[in-house]
């Protein structure tokens, strides 16, 4: 073979592999405290659900429905990024979660979060890890987010995903 022949393979090959390798995916959503809502701070980092009353973005419910979708394609998933937009004022959360294969070829399918609002939400936030590792029985608990809103209403919440 001569060396266009061996270099034309190779292109090739490697433009085949990137075709196969599973892309990240984007999930998005968004959801809007109602007016009149007990505790609005409350509710504005009820990024999953409320015990109090069920209000909630239902963020981890979707992010769990992509990272079952992955590993029924095969792919051992992870979430890789998560990006959240609250407007205090409008009581408004915007988020995003990027979910892809795995770095590590572990399948990271649990996300937990867990957080608090307004004045000592950094201490409160903080004391809720080890109870949400109990409710949980995962393993491998890696962080994904350290959120805090520093505008408007004060939030600190924490995302981390697991394997189950």
């Amino acid at each position: 073979m001569n060396k266009t022949a061996i270099l034309l393979g190779i292109g090739l090959g490697l433009l085949i592999v990137r075709m196969l390798k599973p892309k990240n995916k984007i999930i998005k959503g968004s959801y809007s405290v109602p007016p009149g809502t007990p505790n609005p701070a409350d509710a504005l980092h009820s990024f999953e659900r409320r015990k109090s009353d069920g209000f909630g973005g239902r963020m981890l419910t979707k992010i769990r429905e992509e990272l079952t979708k992955q590993l029924s394609k095969g792919i051992n998933p992870e979430v890789k990024n998560i990006d959240i937009q609250v407007n205090s004022k409008n009581l408004t959360v915007n988020w995003s979660a990027e979910i892809g294969p795995s770095t590590d070829g572990k399948a990271y399918l649990g996300i937990m979060s867990f957080g608090s609002a307004g004045a000592g939400a950094d201490e409160r936030a903080k004391g809720q890890f080890e109870g949400m590792k109990a409710r949980t029985k995962g393993k491998n608990y890696k962080l994904v987010k350290d959120f805090q809103n520093k505008g408007g209403i004060y939030i600190r919440q924490y995302f981390y995903k697991y394997e189950l």
